[in-house]
């Protein structure tokens, strides 16, 4: 008699269950599980992304329906440049002034509706242009007879009363103020407005158009968040589109003077949704602070590594920027108040004292910026080459613009008569950029756009000027081939410049324009005053005004009297760095490096700079030699490394080792979102990673029990990649582990040199060759390696665990379906038999 087995039924329902909830389980954590590093910016990587083409429209009086409009950047916006660029549109006319007709006026505008903004909303009434163009203001309805004559200024579709005089339109902050008075939020040195873009003959045009977040401009408001899970405040960038009538249908001959905001001319207008990040939603207030300080080159990544890493780690991590001495200091100032500082140069610690690891962070470079537009358009030039002589003329104020004298005379100070009035007047300038195509301006234009100062960026320069002939000996006080001489005040204040960590402006000629007003002259620093910062320096090239002085307003009180340059005749340059220019989209020249080829700055050329660097008198710190000759390379390519020293408490050493770990991993990932490597930068090179991280074990494990100096690694670069691949093991972020091992096979960083020249030296005989086209222009490579990281930054383990779950789930659910089956097949081969089981024949007796 057969027994039948009753517990397989409970038991299939056990199983069932038991792979449910192992599903559910893991389906839970999979949505818990925060989001790992980065992932939100790695949705964001680059500008082309959020690139947006609108149309216009066929207006009543002027058909645009054939412009189209592209902005190249709508989100993850900050403080910045975005590229406004047009096809099919009519070429510009002029009438009493140069922009009489067809030309593009830009704005940026806040509101929350999501049709766009109000005309009241938006940052207009005052920008500068130039004389005889008067389609600027804020004034609206006006009436079609003033004094018995027609005014051409009315506009049928206004809303508001119309008066003679017209009425102003008041401006309607984002948090509902009004004013009639912009100045009260921005004036024509500070408004972001573009007054008139031309058009060119081909019916195409671009511009540069610089937005401001809530932090420059609280009366927008854009990306500032009211409250915790508030989404951030909304703007817009407005493009008014201009034809050949007046809102009445009139088209004078002097050109069209109604403004924008009127009703009918603001009906034309091309609305672009502009996403800013969010200004303070990310980290908590409270929460465990750390300090960092340093060189501002590696300020734009630090700035978007730190959401990630308050957000990833709970630490905020506070960045400071400070001169290299004071850096130095506070690195090595002990266990309780030191800090992790950003440096090119190493920091030594004296002997007996903890070391100092270097970590590197960041590749970058110092530029020339620049804003010039070519003559007779508001596009930007395409092509500027500069040589170290160039830049030492600049740097010394040795141009007759350079040095405050009266209006009409020329020569100015103690300068030499052959010396050119500006850098576009330099015979040599002349020969390196042959049929250059910039505003052909007489006036005197400002020089170089520098910061006050000392750094280690600024060392690195004056070396690259004493390291080529042409610019040492012109330094040293010999002419150029065209009898050009160092400004003899320059050469008496700083006779040895070996040492120069700054830069100096000891011309002291002063002029009074007015001598009743003696507390009022004019000197060199007047004219061109110092910026705060390589920051503030890419702010003013971008907008064309120094604020610098050249003569004393007129009204009172008395005051020096600043005077931006005018559309269509834009000429700044300005000293920043490769990320800050390229977060504000300014030119960058090319510049002679000692293998004699003109190199633009690249992901390309910055890489190749690094794997032609050796190791300097610190181990582990390379020798940013801008004289070695290295094919491609870009000379002003800098490493910046952060430094901290071992006697640091062990919790400050731990949280900056997963600062260093973050940055030399995930951090060096390029792209425009939060956690990633902002365009500017060249991914770290493998050595260069690995380096990094065994920097961070080694501040991990603290100072050795007797030992003193600095410690980071060693050996030259050698070979170099693009991007990162992970290899070997190493430590959680958090931890002590071990370094990264040995890296997979590293690609290129991508992008070769547009051309080469031969191997000419960088004296006079560079020159003849560079305009003869020799170049090696760096253009932009086709595309950026990933880097990546061995080390287990929280984005990787979240990223892992992640996987794991989902696994799990799968698991899970296939368990719920298959195990009872397999549970009872099990039983039937425990009792001998199966699923299927064979019969047996019986073959009687034997």
């Amino acid at each position: 008699m057969s027994v039948r087995d009753t517990t397989g039924k409970p038991r299939a329902l056990m199983v069932r269950a038991g792979g449910l909830l192992v599903a559910l389980l893991a389906a839970v954590g999979l949505v818990l599980l925060p989001v790992p590093a980065g992932s939100q910016a790695r949705a964001a990587s680059g500008t082309s992304d959020s690139a947006v083409t609108k149309s216009g429209t066929k207006g009543p009086l002027d058909d645009f329906s054939k412009l189209k409009v592209t902005v190249d950047q709508t989100k993850d916006l900050t403080d910045q440049g975005v590229k406004v660029s047009w096809t099919g549109g009519a070429p510009t006319k002029t009438g009493a002034s140069p922009f009489g007709f067809d030309f593009m006026q830009i704005m940026e505008c806040w509101g929350n509706s999501p049709n766009g903004p109000d005309r009241d909303q938006c940052e207009w009434g005052n920008a500068p242009t130039v004389s005889d163009f008067t389609a600027i203001g804020r004034r609206v309805a006006y009436t079609h007879i003033a004094n018995g004559t027609v005014t051409d200024l009315d506009d049928p579709r206004e809303s508001l009363p119309a008066t003679p005089s017209g009425q102003v339109l008041p401006l309607r902050t984002v948090t509902g103020d009004t004013s009639t008075d912009v100045t009260k939020y921005f004036t024509s040195l500070t408004t972001n407005a573009q007054a008139v873009v031309a058009t060119g003959s081909d019916g195409t045009g671009e511009t540069i158009f610089t937005l401001a977040s809530g932090e420059q401009a609280d009366y927008a408001g854009c990306g500032k968040v009211a409250s915790a899970g508030a989404q951030p405040s909304q703007c817009w960038l407005v493009v008014v589109p201009r034809g050949e009538h007046e809102p009445d249908g009139a088209a004078p001959s002097y050109g069209l003077r109604t403004s924008p905001l009127s009703q009918s001319n603001w009906d034309q207008r091309i609305v672009f949704k502009m996403d800013f990040k969010p200004i303070g939603a990310y980290c908590t207030v409270g929460q465990k602070e750390q300090p960092t300080i340093g060189s501002e080159m590696a300020q734009e990544a630090i700035t978007s590594w730190q959401p990630t890493l308050c957000t990833s780690q709970n630490v905020n991590f506070d960045y400071l920027e400070q001169s290299s001495e004071y850096v130095r200091q506070q690195v090595l100032a002990g266990s309780q108040n030191g800090q992790l500082g950003f440096v090119q140069d190493p920091v030594v610690a004296s002997p007996g004292s903890p070391p100092v690891v270097h970590a590197p962070v960041t590749v970058s470079g110092l530029a020339i910026g620049y804003n010039i537009e070519a003559n007779g358009s508001t596009r930007q030039v395409p092509r500027l080459r500069l040589n170290a002589r160039l830049i030492a003329k600049l740097l010394t104020e040795s141009y007759q613009c350079d040095v405050a004298a009266p209006h009409g005379q020329i020569v100015h100070g103690k300068l030499s008569k052959n010396n050119a009035q500006k850098l576009i007047d330099d015979p040599e300038f002349a020969q390196l950029n042959p049929g250059f195509t910039g505003p052909v301006v007489s006036a005197c234009r400002a020089g170089l756009q520098v910061p006050q100062g000392q750094s280690d960026y600024a060392e690195i320069l004056w070396r690259w000027l004493r390291s080529d002939p042409d610019a040492k000996s012109f330094l040293d006080g010999k002419p150029d081939e065209w009898g050009m001489t160092v400004n003899p005040a320059f050469r008496s204040a700083e006779p040895d410049i070996s040492s120069l960590n700054e830069f100096p402006k000891p011309d002291p000629t002063t002029i009074l324009p007015r001598p009743d007003l003696p507390n009022l002259p004019i000197s060199a620093v007047t004219m061109n005053p110092y910026a705060s910062d390589l920051h503030d320096d890419a702010i003013r090239t971008r907008a064309a005004n120094n604020k610098g002085a050249w003569s004393i307003s007129t009204s009172l009180p008395p005051s020096y009297e600043q005077t931006p340059q005018l559309p269509g005749q834009y000429f700044m340059l300005g000293l920043t760095d490769t990320a800050t220019a390229a977060k504000y989209r300014l030119g960058t020249a090319e510049l002679l490096n000692a293998d004699g080829q003109y190199v633009a700055p690249t992901e390309d050329t910055l890489t190749k700079t690094v794997a032609g660097m050796k190791e300097g008198s610190v181990a582990g710190v390379l020798d940013q030699d801008p004289g070695l000759k290295t094919s491609g390379a870009y000379p002003l390519t800098m490493v910046t490394y952060a430094a901290a020293s071992t006697g640091l408490n062990a919790t400050s050493r731990s949280d900056y080792a997963t600062l260093i770990r973050y940055a030399a991993g995930l951090g060096q990932q390029p792209g425009i979102g939060n956690g990633l490597l902002p365009p500017g930068y060249a991914p770290l090179p493998t050595k260069l990673h690995d380096q990094a991280l065994a920097a961070a074990t080694q501040l991990v494990a603290g100072a050795p029990a007797s030992s003193g100096g600095t410690s980071a690694g060693s050996g030259d670069v050698g070979g170099t990649s693009g991007g990162l691949s992970t290899g070997g093991s190493s430590g959680s972020l958090t931890g002590g582990g071990t370094s990264a091992g040995s890296a997979g096979s590293a690609g290129s960083a991508g992008g070769t040199a547009a051309g080469t020249t031969s191997g000419a030296t960088p004296s006079s005989s560079a020159t003849a060759a560079a305009a003869a086209g020799g170049s090696t222009s760096g253009g932009s490579p086709n595309g950026h390696n990933v880097a990546e990281t061995g080390s287990k930054t929280p984005g990787l383990l979240l990223g892992a665990v992640r996987w794991v779950l989902l696994v799990v789930l799968i698991v899970g659910i296939a368990g719920s379906l298959a195990g009872p089956l397999l549970l009872r097949a099990g039983m039937i081969r425990a009792g001998g038999g199966a699923m299927f089981p064979f019969r047996k024949f019986s073959r009687g007796p034997a």
